[in-house]
């Protein structure tokens, strides 16, 4: 009990130390890979979950790039997990897997815990769905505050679906979409007005949200 409480201070003290020089390239609970699995051939399940772990593992070992040059199989997943969720994709329904690390990794390392967390695959926004929507005023439409108001208005749409149960972490917005109310404004007396940020498509728990942006005027 002694070596191993020893053991784990050590690289405690190995994580803190690495945390503070940057090295970790991998935080704990982070993402390594997402797929979607197709529960209508329940023939071939496995050979699904096996596809995604080996894209998973190829995924990390970009990351991590171990000191082993003849690691292959850098992804240690416990095999009862595994089944788990082979046993659950295998009673129907739309699902997700997102493969986790257990911990910080540092670079280098020769090992990568990780674990299968399964997701239901959902609809999460709709097309034309407005997902957030903010107002503006003429003190907002300097280069500055126009900026921050626009990532606030992106900030709050990833939160909602996040809330819902998005995996993804970004908000995709479409390139036009600021120039197109620049020049609106441009061409309009209007100085109060409100932002929506609507969905351009159908998303899946697992799919990027691209949104564009809508915008009313408030003058009377």
């Amino acid at each position: 009990k002694i070596k191993t409480k020893e053991k784990e201070l050590i690289r405690l003290e190995r994580n803190l130390l690495a945390l503070q020089f940057g090295k970790v390239v991998i935080s704990s609970g982070q993402s390594l890979f997402i797929s979607e699995i197709n529960s209508n051939n329940k023939d071939n399940i496995k050979s699904q979950i096996d596809n995604v772990i080996l894209n998973a593992n190829r995924h990390t070992l970009n990351i991590v790039k171990p000191k082993g040059k003849e690691i292959r199989n850098l992804l240690l997943l416990r095999k009862n997990h595994l089944e788990e969720i082979q046993k659950t994709i295998s009673k129907g329904g739309n699902w997700v897997i997102n493969i986790k690390s257990v911990r910080n990794v540092l670079s280098g390392e020769n090992f990568v815990y990780a674990f299968p967390q399964l997701t239901e695959n959902k609809i999460i926004v709709t097309k034309g769905e407005v997902i957030t929507k903010i107002n503006f005023q003429e003190e907002d439409l300097n280069k500055q505050n126009f900026g921050n108001k626009i990532n606030l208005l992106l900030s709050s749409s990833l939160a909602e679906i996040k809330r819902r149960g998005s995996l993804t972490n970004e908000i995709k917005l479409r390139s036009d979409s600021v120039k197109n109310i620049r020049d609106f404004l441009n061409n309009k007396d209007t100085t109060n007005f409100e932002l929506e940020a609507v969905s351009l498509r159908n998303s899946k728990t697992a799919q990027s949200v691209i949104v564009g942006l809508n915008i009313n005027s408030l003058d009377s």
